[in-house]
């Protein structure tokens, strides 16, 4: 082929793709722009119920990442597929969301070019060229129905100079005029809090009754053995403290206060001196957040990782699963009862005793900084209304678990049945040759209701259903020769007293072991949603709900110090000085 032909050739192909090009642009609006002002932009969209998927996608600037949530309707279960599927509550949410989209009347139309799509912010974060540092990117927003067909595809841009009504540069994904509508984009949150059953415990403060805090530090460290190197786990134990709360009064107790004794490597246990008192802002701190513990984040956990925190052979023969974990603060040692292998955490723990027998086990781990949100976002997230920005974007793992303990569900106090009175035989005597004076009276030992009240108390000695009949119809053949004796109005009196003793007594019974059914049922209820989940909450909650010794107790007079540890390692949320985190070790 002549140098002729090859450009030929060349410039064919260019035309060709040239054609191409234009024949694959955008549409363009054929009409005139006027009669756009004052149309619905959205008017394809006017069910919300027909809405069963929202993406929302974003573009971050400065690192030229993709932010992308979603969330979706499947089998009748909203999830959010960009966390993993968690489960959300998001029926609100998206109706909400649905709404601000619907009806979006066209205020005018700023431009039909592409090349003004950076000064409108309306960029599609889709793009494939899209570089860090570009400006001009909007969000694009799409809601589809049950078959994954658009219902609206927009592009939200910058809010319009001087505007005294959300007004914003918007376009639709496929085509490059840019207009001007009224919408509200925070009611379009990517904030994974928004669309979830944020009280993570669903407990009530007053019923809680016991709280036990293990305040301790624990870290991974490499040993030398016998048969080389390998990792270890360097703990750091502080003190436990066991508080109970009475409702009633509203009064905290020290239970039981122990701290540990470095010398002798155990726990001794402590009291409180005569200058020394529990902190009962920090306690009722505590319990508040118990009750407001909201979530943030989640992370699915590993593959073979139960919700009772023990963890199974195929979870010890994965090094990515072991790895996954201590990438968070926890590691897998061997259990202390001998059975398998437990889960402890990097910063301790605290257990939540409730009335009912439910008990919740929060295991705190690594740190987290919240690399999305904004500083306006982090402020809003406070439980307290502060606004601490800092502080709200550091996070913390947690590992969460409920179990049931019987013996925190408070027995009934069954009353005793009272004792019957010995009748007098003369009288009953009396009572017998009034009733037949015809007959002669017989001594006979019959059956009566007072021996079954007596028996109340042991069902295990009661007499089988067909002899008790036997009995019952020997007793009524004895009628008709033998008057029944009577008894004094006292006796039966305390008879029907012990009917009602013992009616009461089974009602107690009955709401006892109903209580214990529902802790039960309610333990396992938790355990689904706990089970296959490490939950992120904030610092801020963090450090109200993992208290420490000096935290618990404080001085009656502030010239006197409390004592304990009051070195960095005491403190949650420090790590042992000079030892690794979990995450430094990949196995």
């Amino acid at each position: 082929m002549t140098e002729t032909a090859k450009t030929m050739t060349f410039v064919a192909v260019a035309l060709v793709a040239l054609a191409l090009g234009w024949a694959s642009r955008p549409a363009a609006i054929d009409v005139n722009v006027a009669s756009l002002i004052g149309e619905d932009l959205t008017k394809e969209f006017n069910d919300p119920d027909e809405a069963r998927r929202l993406r929302i996608v974003e573009f971050n600037e400065n690192s030229a990442t993709l932010r992308e949530f979603e969330v979706a309707e499947e089998e009748g279960l909203w999830t959010i597929p960009s966390k993993s599927g968690y489960p959300a509550d998001a029926d609100r949410q998206m109706a909400e969301a649905a709404t601000s989209l619907m009806g979006r009347k066209i205020f005018s139309v700023a431009s039909e070019s592409a090349a003004d799509h950076e000064q409108f912010g309306v960029i599609d974060p889709l793009s494939p060229k899209l570089e860090a540092g570009q400006h001009g990117v909007g969000e694009r927003v799409t809601i589809s129905d049950i078959q994954d067909k658009p219902l609206v595809d927009l592009i939200i841009g910058r809010e319009v100079k001087d505007a005294t009504n959300n007004q914003h540069y918007v376009r639709e994904a496929n085509r490059d005029v840019v207009y001007v509508i009224e919408i509200d984009p925070t009611r379009l949150s990517t904030d994974f809090s928004d669309w979830i059953e944020k009280d993570l415990l669903k407990l009530n403060a007053w019923d809680i009754q016991d709280i036990q805090i293990k305040d301790y530090s624990a870290e991974l460290v490499p040993v030398m053995t016998q048969q080389g190197p390998a990792i270890q786990v360097a703990w750091d134990p502080r003190s436990e403290l066991k508080l109970s709360y009475n409702d009633q009064d509203s009064k905290w107790t020290a239970r039981e206060l122990k701290q540990f004794d470095k010398t002798n490597e155990s726990y001794t246990e402590f009291t409180l001196s005569d200058n020394q008192e529990l902190n009962i802002e920090k306690l009722d701190a505590l319990k508040t957040a118990l009750d407001d513990l909201a979530i943030v984040d989640v992370d699915r956990k590993p593959a073979g990782l139960s919700a009772d925190l023990k963890a199974g052979g195929d979870f010890l023969d994965n090094p990515e699963a072991r790895k996954d974990l201590r990438s968070l603060g926890f590691a897998a040692i061997p259990a202390r009862d001998g059975n398998g292998q437990e889960l402890i955490s990097s910063e301790g723990e605290v257990i939540v005793t409730m009335k009912d027998g439910v008990e919740y086990v929060l295991r705190f781990g690594d740190l987290r900084m919240d690399t999305t949100a904004n500083d306006s976002a982090a402020a809003d997230a406070t439980t307290d209304g502060t606004t601490n920005t800092g502080d709200n974007k550091v996070q913390r793992y947690l590992f969460a678990m409920a179990r049931f303990n019987e013996a925190a569900v408070k027995k009934p106090e069954l009353q005793e049945l009272p004792p019957l009175p010995e009748e007098n035989p003369a009288a009953a005597a009396a009572s017998a040759n009034e009733a037949a004076p015809s007959e002669p009276a017989e001594e006979e030992e019959e059956p009566d209701e007072a021996s079954a009240v007596q028996r109340a108390g042991e069902p295990e000695t009661a007499k089988p259903a067909s002899e008790a009949s036997s009995v019952k119809a020997e007793s009524t053949d004895t009628k008709s020769t033998t008057p029944k004796q009577k008894h004094s109005p006292e006796y039966d009196r305390i008879l029907a007293q012990g009917k009602q003793i013992e009616q009461e007594n089974q009602r107690k019974l009955d709401e006892y072991n109903s209580l214990l059914e529902k802790g039960r049922q309610q333990v396992k209820d938790l355990n689904l949603r706990f089970g296959d989940w490490y939950f992120v909450v904030s610092n801020d909650t963090f450090k109200k709900v993992r208290l420490n010794r000096n935290d618990v107790i404080k001085p009656k007079d502030d010239s006197i110090s409390a004592g304990g540890n009051t070195s960095a390692a005491g403190t949650p949320g420090t790590a042992v000085p000079g030892l690794p985190s979990f995450r430094d070790f990949g196995n």
